[in-house]
């Protein structure tokens, strides 16, 4: 009896170490495939352009300005200041921007993001990992999506918009485009500040 009560617990010990020293771990189950001083830089765009089709509709709303710029021929990316690391663990620089356009308002907005470890999320996208061929590989609002090194992918919507009454009555078509664009890999010494 005293035996029983003694190997229980120790038994129970054991197994949880066992089952928690050998779960692997994201970042260890799918290993960066590449050298500490290269990163895959990924953006996601959203752009909303508006044309007035009758009367006089409004404009939309005026946004800020880029906080970065890429020159995809140099592999350059340069911004006015990253809140994130940028040493050896850096394996993603996420990009997102808005920009707006015509009757949908005008100016741009932008954030940098630095990814670590994967899976990575940033509301609709989920961000599962970059294979040893610098495709992403990514979940937008539950589609799995694989784009290789150097592509991207494109989502369009467009809707009309009615305000006012018969006799002054105005109607604008906005479309929103979502780009998702896999610059592949880069180099570090290609990060600036401005």
């Amino acid at each position: 009896m005293n035996t029983l009560s003694v190997s229980y617990p120790l038994s129970a010990i054991l197994l949880c170490l066992l089952f928690f020293g050998c779960a692997p771990r994201v970042d260890k189950a799918i290993p960066w495939p590449f050298e500490e001083d290269k990163f895959v830089f990924i953006e996601h765009r959203q752009e909303e352009d508006g044309r007035v089709i009758e009367g006089d509709y409004p404009p939309g709303p005026t946004i800020d300005f880029p906080t970065y710029m890429f020159d995809p021929y140099s592999g350059t990316l340069a911004s006015q200041e990253f809140t994130f690391d940028i040493d050896d663990d850096l394996k993603v620089i996420y990009g997102k921007s808005t920009a707006l356009r015509g009757t949908a308002g005008g100016g741009m907005s932008s954030k940098l993001n630095g990814v670590y470890r994967f899976p990575y999320e940033d509301e609709e996208l989920v961000l599962r990992g970059v294979d040893e061929h610098g495709n992403a590989h990514i979940i937008y609002r539950d589609d799995q999506i694989v784009i290789e090194s150097g592509d991207e992918w494109e989502y369009s919507t467009t809707r009309r918009d009615t305000i006012g009454r018969v006799r002054d009555r105005s109607i604008a078509e906005f479309t929103k485009t979502i780009r998702i664009i896999n610059y592949g890999m880069l180099n570090k010494s290609n990060i600036r500040e401005w």
